[in-house]
């Protein structure tokens, strides 16, 4: 069974990956804007929303991600299509282009720009067991809203801004992502490190909200291990979702990247 995957609109294929622990739902508030230009694929990673995981893998790290991505262009009869990823997503976004699979690569707040983690990383723990553990009471929990605001805080700035319908699908995906285990385990102990597979003339923008909690400068942010025609932008009053704090800005950054392909 491939990826579940919504799509809209008409124009250059271009393919949305959502992080670890959330699904295709994340890019509701930028979708249609993209969607003017573009042939816009939401897609599920494997073990996440509506997408079986990997029969057979304990881990399955960023690479395995990106043949995943490879595997659905394939199935369209698409060589290469733009590609916008957040977190693990923008992680699988780099990955698939070193494949050759990219015709621009926007990576918005994109893991494995870092020295390969040895422990998991607290917070993310922390929001999946939470999210498990309340996943009756969410809808209830999201109506009120600073307790939205409070538990939407790890990932977004603006959490004023941030819808309740938005709110409760990422809730829902982090409690029901079957392959977290496996994305997560796939995570540690290893990083991008295929920058120079990345051609010169696909252009990569990295962008990093300045108050990203869960991937912080500097320790997950090292330029070294972006391709070095990588454009880094760093975008003001936002957190670890883009998509969420700005996405007027993100469908931008999106274009104009996709312009200098």
């Amino acid at each position: 069974m491939g990826l579940a995957y919504d799509s809209a609109g008409s124009g250059p294929p271009l393919v949305l990956i959502h992080g670890l622990a959330s699904s295709r739902r994340c890019w509701d508030l930028v979708v249609d804007d993209l969607a003017q230009d573009f042939t816009v694929y939401a897609v599920d990673l494997p073990g996440h929303g509506d997408s079986d995981p990997i029969a057979g893998q304990a881990e399955t790290p960023a690479t395995e991600m990106a043949l995943a991505v490879g595997a659905f262009l394939d199935e369209r009869g698409i060589e290469r299509a733009h590609l916008v990823g957040n977190s693990l997503g923008g992680w699988t976004a780099l990955e698939a282009a070193a494949d050759g699979r990219a015709r621009s690569v926007t990576a918005l707040c994109p893991a494995g720009l870092w020295e390969p983690l040895r422990e998991p990383l607290g917070a993310i723990q922390f929001n999946r067991k939470a999210a498990v553990a309340t996943r009756r009471a969410i809808p209830a929990m999201m109506r009120i809203s600073p307790l939205r605001r409070t538990l939407m805080r790890a990932g977004a700035e603006r959490t004023a801004t941030v819808p309740y319908r938005v709110a409760v699908d990422a809730a829902y995906a982090q409690a029901d992502a079957r392959g977290f285990a496996q994305a997560h385990d796939g995570a540690l102990h290893r990083r991008f490190d295929r920058a120079e597979a990345i051609p010169d003339d696909v252009p990569v923008t990295i962008a990093f909200g300045d108050n990203d909690r869960l991937l912080p400068a500097p320790r997950f942010q090292q330029r070294d291990l972006a391709p070095g025609h990588a454009r880094w932008e760093v975008l003001w009053n936002c957190g670890h979702a883009p998509m969420w704090d700005v996405p007027r800005i993100t469908t931008e950054l999106v274009r104009e990247t996709a312009a200098r392909a």
